[in-house]
């Protein structure tokens, strides 16, 4: 899908920010800006609902590869792709993780020929940019493009007051009516950090996916 130039730029802010902090931090934590237990939270709040063994999962915004650390240390094989657009976090992540694969890529203009089940992306908004809604519902539309079972993105949440000037925070009010506007099956969680929120958007309605439910 073609970029506006608006989008267009964003994208290079949001790259040369992850670039400098991947080459610059002295720790993968430091990198990026999340501490492992947050990042654990965050991938805790989406594996503990959703079955991926066997599954293809594509990693948007992969960072150092930690999402892929924390699926094998929950023993889940899947078909895994990590995606970043931070050369130096790619390079960071193969340099960790030499029997993963990772790629540059920037999904907004990548067609990979293909869909995955999931597609996942953990905190790929805290980079301020002057049109986040504008990129956050490009963003949010590509990775629903591009799943067959759901798309997940965990963002800051503006309900959180401890946050420094430099970071950027989602309304979850807002990104859930741009959710709804893609599908209408979307769960928002809210319960797992003070300062973040996900969202996970569906191609079928949960309740179709449980054969030990009592629905007739």
């Amino acid at each position: 899908m073609p970029e506006i130039p608006e989008i267009k730029t964003s994208i290079e802010r949001v790259s040369a920010h992850w670039n400098n902090k991947a080459i610059e931090s002295a720790t993968d934590c430091a990198r990026v800006d999340a501490s492992l237990r947050a990042q654990r939270m965050r991938f805790e709040a989406f594996v503990l609902h959703h079955d991926l063994q066997g599954k293809s999962v594509l990693d948007v915004g992969c960072g150092v590869g930690d999402f892929w650390a924390h699926l094998c240390a929950r023993g889940i094989q899947c078909e895994y792709l990590g995606v970043d657009i931070a050369p130096e976090m790619i390079r960071r992540s193969r340099e960790r993780f030499p029997q993963a694969e990772f790629a540059e890529r920037n999904i907004l203009d990548w067609d990979p020929g293909r869909t995955f089940d999931f597609v996942v992306a953990f905190g790929i908004h805290s980079v301020k940019v002057p049109n986040k809604m504008e990129l956050f519902t490009a963003l949010t539309r590509r990775k629903f493009e591009l799943c067959s079972v759901a798309a997940h993105t965990a963002v800051l949440t503006d309900r959180y007051a401890g946050f420094g000037p430099e970071a950027q925070t989602c309304n979850p009010e807002e990104s859930l009516t741009v959710a709804l506007a893609i599908t209408p099956y979307v769960v928002l969680r809210h319960d797992y950090l003070p300062n973040d929120f996900s969202l996970t958007l569906y191609r079928r309605p949960l309740i179709d996916t449980r054969a030990d439910l009592l629905l007739a």
